[in-house]
């Protein structure tokens, strides 16, 4: 019950220093489990921290987004369904939904101007829908994408070079 407390105050960024301080006051065997439970919320408040920051800041953070997100599936009991599999069928249908914003179109514009306000806010629903799906699904499958999206740029960087693909939509090579 101390534990879920704890827990519960670090998430909401509360003073889980008093309750740490009134865990203190037990009985010797329980040092270790006060020792854990501290880690935990100075993980927690680290999390937060960066979240706050991600969130409320100028730029994602993609880490950030990853602990969020995972953290909204865990308070639902959620990561019983979130399987790779379910995952990437859930990430198809919402690509499918960001593609019927654009079903029926002539050729779209940058910037989307003949969309109206309403068509542009359901396709950044639809967008960011397609984004927490792949973070989703690359959390669970134990792939750091801070790691391989640098990683797969570097390469198409190698691939296309831009001295040989510049203005080209067909294969050079």
């Amino acid at each position: 019950m101390a534990a879920a407390a704890l827990r519960t105050a670090a998430r909401h960024l509360a003073a889980p220093a008093a309750l740490l301080a009134a865990s203190q006051s037990r009985c010797n065997e329980h040092d270790e489990r006060l020792a854990n439970l501290k880690a935990e919320v100075m993980l927690l408040r680290g999390e937060n921290a960066r979240l706050r920051r991600a969130l409320d800041g100028d730029s994602l953070d993609v880490e950030a987004l990853r602990l969020r997100i995972a953290d909204f599936a865990r308070e639902r009991d959620w990561d019983q369904f979130h399987t790779p599999r379910n995952i990437l069928l859930a990430l198809v249908g919402e690509v499918g939904e960001l593609a019927e914003c654009f079903q029926w179109k002539s050729e779209v514009a940058r910037g989307l101007p003949a969309f109206s306000e309403p068509e542009r806010t359901h396709v950044g629903e639809e967008l960011a829908d397609v984004l927490i799906y792949t973070v989703r699904l690359a959390d669970v499958c134990g792939i750091a994408l801070d790691e391989c999206v640098p990683r797969k740029i570097a390469m198409n960087a190698r691939k296309y070079p831009a001295d040989k693909a510049r203005g080209r939509s067909d294969k050079y090579s």
